[in-house]
């Protein structure tokens, strides 16, 4: 959970809540009406009676926070547009032990890990994680592609050991300056299909108003395809990418294929610009339809509306 400061391109700026909060609303928005959702997260001593009130007021959520020492993480986003901005982070939350994040997690069926920070676990503890656990795995990989300035500034960076970290996941989502950095990593990928290689069975690269593509297996192939929505929209882009992550991982544990699935995740995306932060996220988003048209498939040069 991440204390947000957001100095946008036009206006004053504003201080709320986001991060994990985002994608625990996008899942209590969109998971069959039978399941739960429960968070697992490390928050500061000094932020844990307010995080733990925000995540009260989602439905269905069940909170396992372990409240530690250090202050909570807060982190300044300055927009220079719709699609770039720098973060500052703060705070000092330190991460998981692999041992106890996967005795939060045990029972869980399916688990979104959020890299918010990108300090909420190592490599190490990652793969140690994934040998304990048997849940499908999506991995929104965000912050592994950001380093920091003494200042707390943070800058992009390659990620090392790209194709293990890859290895622990059933399907990863990054966006595409992100992807950029994953293709100049050392061995890195040419295609978007060469992360299949290495362990996911998923991977979608977020390209913002313009949709998603993704790399996907089925009858024993390789697809690459791309989703979009057949109208863009403008607003406040905070916590879209998170959103996304929390609607394609729940539609696809729900038996959603990945394209229908990525379809939903532009949609409520798409509907959050017009939404401030956490608070009553869940309902704005419960306002949109999963199954409605209104999205484009493009295969090649070829168009085939849903």
């Amino acid at each position: 959970m991440v204390f947000d400061r957001i100095v946008p391109v036009d206006g004053d700026p504003v201080e709320r809540w986001g991060g994990v909060g985002y994608a625990v609303a996008g899942a209590a928005a969109t998971l069959p009406a039978d399941w739960g959702v429960r968070v697992v997260c490390r928050v500061g001593k000094d932020l844990a009676d307010e995080a733990a009130a925000v995540l009260a007021g989602i439905p269905r959520c069940e909170r396992r926070l372990t409240t530690v020492s250090e202050p909570n993480n807060r982190v300044e986003l300055r927009y220079h547009d719709e699609a770039h901005r720098t973060e500052r982070l703060s705070g000092g939350v330190s991460g998981w032990s692999p041992d106890d994040l996967a005795d939060a997690l045990e029972g869980c069926k399916g688990v979104l890990l959020n890299f918010i920070s990108g300090h909420e676990l190592g490599l190490d503890g990652m793969l140690a994680l994934r040998a304990r656990s048997s849940a499908w795995i999506y991995a929104d990989m965000h912050s592994l592609f950001l380093d920091m300035e003494p200042d707390g500034t943070r800058k992009p960076r390659p990620l090392a050991d790209w194709s293990v970290w890859l290895s622990c996941f059933n399907a990863v989502q990054m966006n595409e300056n992100e992807f950029e950095l994953l293709k100049r990593s050392p061995g890195g990928p040419a295609r978007l299909e060469d992360l299949l290689e290495v362990g996911p069975s998923m991977a979608a690269v977020t390209l913002g108003s313009r949709g998603a593509r993704l790399a996907f297996r089925a009858d024993g192939r390789s697809l690459v395809r791309e989703v979009t929505l057949l109208a863009s929209r403008s607003g406040d882009p905070t916590g879209c990418g998170d959103i996304w992550g929390a609607v394609m991982c729940s539609r696809i544990l729900a038996g959603e294929g990945e394209v229908r699935a990525a379809e939903a995740a532009n949609r409520l995306a798409s509907a959050s610009l017009d939404h401030h932060g956490v608070e009553g996220l869940v309902e704005r988003l419960s306002d949109v339809s999963l199954d409605e048209g209104g999205g484009v498939f493009l295969d090649s040069a070829t168009e085939v509306e849903l």
